[in-house]
């Protein structure tokens, strides 16, 4: 039995490693973390949201600097969101969750379900 399930997980773990949207979220990984350009971006928005928690801390809610901080960050976020590079590895990585979302669903629906 033992076996059987070894070999199972095996032939899963395979299939997964060599599925082609899995792949292609690996290699889309990759040519982020080598994106200078996505660096940046993700520079500007960490520095942005940075900037609105301080702003936060010192001004009330609805004053024109945490207004201003907001915005600033809101820019930055949909800069970074909207490189070519980030909307391809999100919307395959949501492929990718999909299916292993689905993995799951079949594998421990059973235990799931006896949970409740």
């Amino acid at each position: 039995m033992n076996e059987r399930i070894f070999d199972l997980s095996s032939r899963l773990n395979n299939a997964l490693i060599n599925n082609h949207k899995v792949k292609e979220l690996n290699k889309l990984e990759e040519e982020l973390n080598n994106s200078y350009e996505v660096y940046l971006l993700s520079q500007k928005k960490d520095e942005a949201l940075e900037l609105y928690t301080k702003i936060k801390e010192i001004y009330p809610e609805h004053s024109k600097e945490v207004k201003a901080s907001l915005k600033k960050l809101k820019e930055a976020k949909e800069n970074l969101s909207n490189h070519p590079l980030v909307k391809a590895y999100l919307s395959i990585y949501n492929e990718v969750r999909d299916l292993y979302m689905e993995v799951d669903d079949i594998l421990f629906s059973d235990f799931k379900r006896r949970a409740c």
